[in-house]
């Protein structure tokens, strides 16, 4: 039987045989299945026996695929999808996928027949263009809809309840949560007043707008300098961008089109 790494697995307390399940690198909090068990995107699996929970009925087993087809009458690309899981997230325990592993290992090694083969694009990568992810992928990362609140209310609390202005997210979390932020509500400002908290103005940077950094973009072209934003913007302008714009790479083509109307 091939060897797998032993790493040490985070684990979550849960009403399960053991009393805790694992959640590997799943980022809490989770959302709770609505009319269900478990967490959305989570399969649970019990420390101990490694059986995992069933979505619909919360029962334990060890292959999840035969116990959902004849109890529930789900395909377990039906089930996935349901609770949104990755379609290619293994709907049985770790021990029958050892076992299935070993013959399958055996098999691709001695008969060339068995050596499959995913051809470029296939409908089952992980990466698949175009296709919605699952929310599995947001808890590997953290940025599920609870979670992205969760970061901005662990803030809020670290500022005495105030509510913490977009250069301090940014300078915890990274340009990218911002860009997240922007893209899935339309703004930080929304996202907060969604939240009831009240919208903050930095007192450093009253100056700032989206006209304010075409313009800053225009006037660097026109002295012969290239639209590169940690070249052109200082730190504090850098934060602040993302106040008015998802990217810099639609910075880049405002200030374009600005420059082809004059």
């Amino acid at each position: 039987m091939p060897k797998y790494p032993q790493t040490k697995l985070k684990v979550l307390k849960y009403n399960s045989p053991s009393g805790t399940i694992n959640i590997n690198k799943w980022v809490p909090p989770f959302q709770k299945v609505k009319k269900g068990f478990g967490f959305v995107g989570i399969l649970a699996t019990d420390t101990e026996t490694g059986k995992l929970q069933c979505h619909i009925c919360g029962g334990w087993y060890d292959l999840l695929t035969t116990h959902i087809f004849a109890k529930h009458r789900l395909t377990s690309k039906e089930y996935c999808e349901d609770f949104g899981l990755f379609r290619s997230t293994a709907l049985k325990c770790m021990r029958v996928r050892k076992i299935q592993s070993e013959v399958m290992f055996e098999m691709r090694r001695g008969h060339y027949k068995h050596r499959m083969k995913f051809q470029k694009g296939n409908k089952w990568a992980g990466n698949r263009k175009g296709q919605v992810k699952p929310i599995e992928e947001q808890n590997r990362y953290g940025i599920c809809d609870l979670q992205v609140i969760d970061k901005i209310k662990s803030l809020q609390e670290e500022l005495g309840g105030k509510t913490p202005p977009l250069t301090r997210v940014i300078d915890r979390f990274g340009g990218a949560f911002s860009t997240l932020i922007h893209n899935r509500y339309g703004g930080y400002i929304r996202l907060i007043k969604s939240l009831g908290m009240i919208p903050v103005t930095s007192s450093f940077t009253p100056k700032f707008s989206k006209k304010y950094f075409i313009n800053l973009g225009v006037k660097a072209v026109r002295h012969g300098k290239k639209l590169i934003g940690h070249k052109i913007l200082n730190q504090s302008e850098e934060r602040n961008i993302y106040t008015y714009f998802p990217s810099q790479k639609v910075w880049k083509k405002a200030v374009v089109r600005e420059l082809n109307k004059t």
